[in-house]
């Protein structure tokens, strides 16, 4: 697991750093501080070079112009012209990023005891991808706010009963337990004049209905275990998490994602928004002896709000706000 990460000169983040990560790692923060930029930042450290060539438009909507669109966004991935280039830092291996000669740029991760290997990434201006080496023991899975196609979601469910038969169980119990109690069963089908195949849900009513017409909570939860499941990823990634689930379900869905985590030895960096999410993340966790949560928080200096500063605090801080009703903040940093 990542235990460290350090990012300089990325995006608007000069030098952070987090230290003693965890299992499950909700970065919080107010708006435009870099949460979203953490996410990016790990995927360039861990993800394929096919999901780095499509970061511009993971987590980010780019305006419609094409090759200036994404020079724009490569541009930006350096918090200052003048400087080279940036570097992200981590107990598992680092990555140097950098323009390089005709406008391209390259992404090199050096090798770090044989694991992860090197790879040099070569993106030019139209977006074309120049791989050099790529060996990539480190899976990473990302979710971002973007509604994803409900073909991909059941073709990734259909994949975890052969995989192994006890996680679709699991799957459906977790459902059952967090978004829809009524909940019999899943089923991978394509009823008579439908296209393509679909997850259909049984109510115990009669018909089975598409898992489309469920709601964005039971979608968004459906599709996050079927990527743990069938994905088999290392680290999973997950942009503004609490979308679509209503705060009285928060805690019990905390308790399973936390609980299949553990038990798929995946670790998870997601973004929130909302307090409610970070105090039922709180809840969930405060018995689980292996201590998962972590609070990754980024704020601007009081002093100086050009800055951001990173810290890092756990469930005993947590309870500490709760307390007091207070948000876990620097009231001040130092010059």
């Amino acid at each position: 697991m990542i235990s460290t990460l350090q990012l300089q000169q990325f995006r608007g983040l000069e030098n952070v750093k987090f230290e003693k990560l965890g299992r499950v790692n909700l970065i919080v923060g107010g708006n435009n501080v870099g949460k979203t930029s953490i996410l990016e930042a790990l995927v360039l450290l861990c993800g394929s070079p096919d999901q780095i060539k499509d970061l511009p438009v993971t987590f980010r909507e780019l305006p419609p112009n094409g090759v200036d669109a994404l020079e724009g966004f490569w541009k930006l991935l350096i918090k200052d012209e003048q400087i080279i280039g940036f570097h992200i830092e981590s107990n598992i291996g680092s990555i140097y990023g950098k323009k390089a000669n005709q406008g391209n740029w390259a992404f090199v991760r050096p090798e770090k005891d044989k694991s992860p290997a090197s790879v040099a990434v070569t993106i030019g201006l139209n977006g074309n991808l120049g791989i050099t080496t790529h060996q990539h023991p480190y899976h990473l899975s990302v979710l971002s706010t973007k509604q994803s196609d409900p073909t991909t979601i059941s073709e990734l469910f259909n994949r975890i009963a052969p995989l192994n038969p006890v996680n679709e169980d699991k799957l459906q119990d977790l459902l059952r337990e967090s978004i829809e109690p009524r909940l019999r069963r899943l089923r991978y089908a394509k009823p008579e004049g439908i296209k393509k195949h679909l997850v259909y849900v049984d109510l115990g009513q009669g018909k089975m209905i598409p898992f489309t017409q469920m709601g964005q909570a039971f979608a968004r939860t459906l599709q996050v275990y079927c990527e743990i499941f069938a994905q088999r990823p290392k680290i999973l990634l997950i942009d503004e998490i609490e979308n679509g689930l209503y705060y009285e379900g928060m805690e019990d869905y905390w308790k399973g994602l936390m609980a299949v985590l553990e038990d798929q030895d995946v670790q998870l960096f997601a973004t929130t928004h909302s307090r409610e999410c970070m105090e039922a993340a709180y809840r969930a966790s405060k018995d689980v002896p292996s201590n998962p949560l972590r609070y990754l928080r980024l704020d601007r200096r009081i002093d100086d709000p050009a800055k951001i500063v990173a810290t890092t605090f756990g469930k005993e801080e947590m309870a500490t706000a709760i307390e007091f009703n207070r948000e876990m903040r620097w009231e001040s940093i130092p010059p």
